[in-house]
This record gives structure tokens, sequence and C-alpha cells, in this order.
């Protein structure tokens, strides 16, 4: 292993993870183009035009690899990109497995490096995972598997004991999963988001900090899919009302407050910010096809109700 790529990844890592810190997990390209400096040069984190990146100052591997979202006016896409082991799969560039880029992908299977992993939620919006391995590089199929690691595997030394090389495959395994259920969160709220175009749909609140993506069947119901239609951008006073059904949505996007808080008296959160909205219609998204299910809601405020 190249001591100093080495280095050039470690402060990859830990300029990504301010990123993650500084945009709360959904980073803008703008904020990734530009890279890090690095013992007096600029080094950059990823390409804009390919998927798989090496700067210049790196010798060997790779630094990171890139999904991107097209922009299609509407993005509603899922995809994991699963491979048959339930890790990710990631295609060559080109037909060519012996072209530079792959090469490199090749050097970061057989070295075992760690590698950056930016994942498109939405066009221009990404998930950065770290660390990434590839478990598999084929040239058959021109694909490669990429699992998702943990902190702890870049503080082992070069060679781990063997012990740790056998957890390796189930510690990755257990982060994968954990990766994946994050991506799906982060892409359902950047496409909620989007869909209401950063504002709250009962209060208009654009303050990006304070909104969220709820869910108006929730996850855990088998009913409860992820798609924009079964979400609302709410902030995260109203979302926590709607969760405990003390603020109910019915079929028409008219805003219901439970009696129990109707009948209470207390200062001017409660009487404008949530007694204030009784009686009023959420603002709904520009897009039909964004705008909440009917059938959605109606099973919602049933349970608002008590029904």
């Amino acid at each position: 292993m190249n001591e100093f790529d080495q280095q050039i990844r470690l402060a990859a890592f830990q300029y990504c993870a301010q990123l993650l810190k500084t945009h709360t997990g959904a980073v803008p390209w703008a904020a990734i183009q530009p890279g890090f400096r690095f013992e007096g040069e600029q080094v950059y984190l990823a390409g804009r035009a390919r998927g798989i990146h090496r700067p210049r100052q790196m010798q060997r591997g790779i630094l990171s690899i890139k999904t991107t979202r097209p922009r299609q006016g509407r993005t509603a896409r899922y995809d994991d990109a699963l491979s048959d082991n339930g890790y990710f799969s990631y295609a060559f560039q080109g037909t060519d497995p012996g072209n530079r880029d792959n090469t490199a992908l090749r050097q970061a299977f057989e070295d075992q490096t760690p590698f950056l992993y930016f994942y498109g939620l939405v066009p221009g919006v990404y998930e950065i995972l770290f660390p990434c391995y590839l478990t598999d590089w084929n040239a058959q199929a021109l694909r490669c598997t990429v699992a998702v690691g943990n902190a702890r595997e870049l503080a082992r030394p070069t060679k781990p004991a063997d012990d740790a090389v056998l957890a390796m495959p189930i510690d990755r395994r257990y982060s994968t999963v954990e990766a994946k259920v994050r991506l799906h969160q982060a892409e359902f709220r950047e496409l909620v988001l989007g869909a209401y175009e950063r504002r709250c749909a009962i209060t208009g609140l654009p303050v990006l900090g304070l909104l969220e993506a709820a869910h108006i069947i929730p996850d855990r119901d088998e009913r409860g899919r992820p798609e924009v239609s079964n979400g609302l951008c709410l902030s995260a006073l109203h979302h926590t009302a709607y969760d405990h059904n003390l603020l109910g949505i019915d079929p028409d996007g008219k805003v219901h407050i439970a009696e129990a808080v109707l009948e209470q008296h207390d200062g001017p959160t409660l009487e404008q910010a949530i007694k204030g909205y009784h009686g009023q219609r959420i603002r709904l998204p520009r897009h039909l096809e964004d705008r909440p299910d009917r059938e959605a809601l109606e099973v919602r405020f049933g349970e608002f109700l008590g029904v």
C-alpha cells in the first residue's frame, strides 16, 4: 500500500466527514467539486464527467466512485444497484475492462484500499459513503461489487490479524445494510422536500434545517411506500404532532387539530403555530404525481380519528 496515497485517502475521509456534518447528509455537488488542500496542492474528490476517480497526486487505485441521478424534471427512482449478495453493484467505465479507470478499480480490489462512494440522492445532491471496499471485480460482467465498511477498519493495521480478516465480511455486510437504510431515508427526504419546494406544507416555513419528510403511511407498514406521494414536507414540530395524531390531514388536504389540543390554552406557540392552522388546507406540490395520495391520507386520517 502506497503510504502517500493512504494519507490522501485519510485526509479526504476527514474532509468528507465535515461536509456530511455541514450539509446534514445531503451534500450538493457545488460543495464536493472544489476538493480540498493537501500539502499545498488541490486534491479533487471526484470528477464531473467520470464516475471512477483517481486524483493526479495518487499513484494507484482510486479515491472515489460516483453514481448520479439524471435530471428528468422529476426523479422518483429508488434503485439500490443491489448485487445478488446484497452489496452494491457498480458498472465499469465503458466496455474495456483493461482501460485506465477499470484498471484502477482492479488495483483497489487487489490492494483492498478504502475509497469514497458519492451516491446521488437527487440530481446534484449526494450522500457520501466511506470507507468503501471492493469485494469483487468481474471482467466478464463489467461490474464490481462494493461493500461499506466502518471507521474501525481505518484504525486497523495494514495487515490485520487473521480473526480481524474473518470478521470484516460480516462487519461490512451490516455496515452496507445500514448504509442502504440511510440512503433510502436521505433520498426520500430530498425528493419530498424538493416536491414541496423546501417549504412546510402546513405553515410554508422555508428553513431547511427545520424541515422533515413525513410518511403519510409509516414505512414500517407494508403499504408505506417510499414515494413522494406518500410523503409530506413538514416542520419538525408539525411532523411530531402528525406522528402522534395530535394533528391530522384529511383526504382533501384540510388540517385538523385534536380536540385535546384545541381545549388547551397557552402561549403563542400553541395558539398560532398549532391551533391556528385548524381548518386550513395544506400547500400542494406543483406536479400532480407528487401530490399526497388520497387513499393514503384517508387511511392515516382514520387513525387520527381513532376509527
